[in-house]
Parts: structure tokens; sequence; C-alpha cells
């Protein structure tokens, strides 16, 4: 499955405090799927256990401000996002030149490589003796 790191694929969405997101590990970024400029990168999100981060509901990002509860807006709130692994196995994978499949547990595989792998056609037309066939 290692030839697969050249195909298309459909990135995951994930949706954080009510904001959609695509997920892509591959380059280590999450994009706003309706604003794709506005992008948090994944540098301090843990791979392998769930992140905590303070969200910015305003500005859809990661908030910077004060981070004693005291001192924070009504519009910041804690959220816990999923480990990396779960939420783009495939891009991480590939992240790491690995195979594809290779962070996906054994049973979900079928089904994660069928919704995110895209077979690319770059020619439908088929031909026969020289001759193109319609």
């Amino acid at each position: 499955m290692k030839g697969s790191q050249n195909m298309a694929r459909k990135l995951p969405e994930f949706t954080i405090a009510g904001t959609l997101y695509t997920v892509d590990a591959r380059i280590y970024e999450f994009r706003e799927t309706a604003e794709p400029w506005n992008r948090i990168s994944m540098d301090d999100f843990w791979e392998e256990s769930p992140t905590h981060i303070l969200f910015d509901r305003q500005a859809k990002n990661i908030y910077t401000g004060a981070m004693h509860i005291s001192d924070r807006p009504a519009h910041v709130e804690i959220v816990v996002v999923p480990p990396l692994i779960e939420l783009d196995p495939v891009g991480l994978a590939r992240r790491y030149n690995l195979a594809d499949d290779a962070l996906i547990p054994q049973e979900k595989r079928a089904k994660i490589l069928a919704d995110q792998l895209i077979g690319l056609q770059q020619n439908t037309r088929q031909t026969k003796k020289g001759k193109e066939i319609r």
C-alpha cells in the first residue's frame, strides 16, 4: 500500500467548538473548511493522546490570551481534540513516509481507506489495436 501515497484522498473533517475544520496530519494543520486561510498548527497536539486546547470561538482559532479562568473572555472554551492518529491516520502515516494503512487498526482499515482514498482515473478511454473505443 506504500505506492498509494501519491494518490489523492478526501481529507477527514473535525468540528472544533462548532466550526468545521479539514484535518491534514501530513502537513500538520487544521484548516477551517469554510475559510481555508484560517489554519491551526498541530505542532502542540498529541499524536496518540487527546489534546486539551483553549479555543476562541470568535477568532475560530487557538486562544493566546490570559490563561487563568477568571481572566478569560466568555467566548473562550476548553476543547478536547482526539489524538491525531484517530483524526487522520493516513495523513500521519504519509508524514512519516509509512504505508497508508500502517497506523490504522486492522479492523478499521477497509472503511477508513475506502473513505479517504480516491482512485485517480487519468484516462478513461480504451484503445484496441490503435483505435479508440467509445
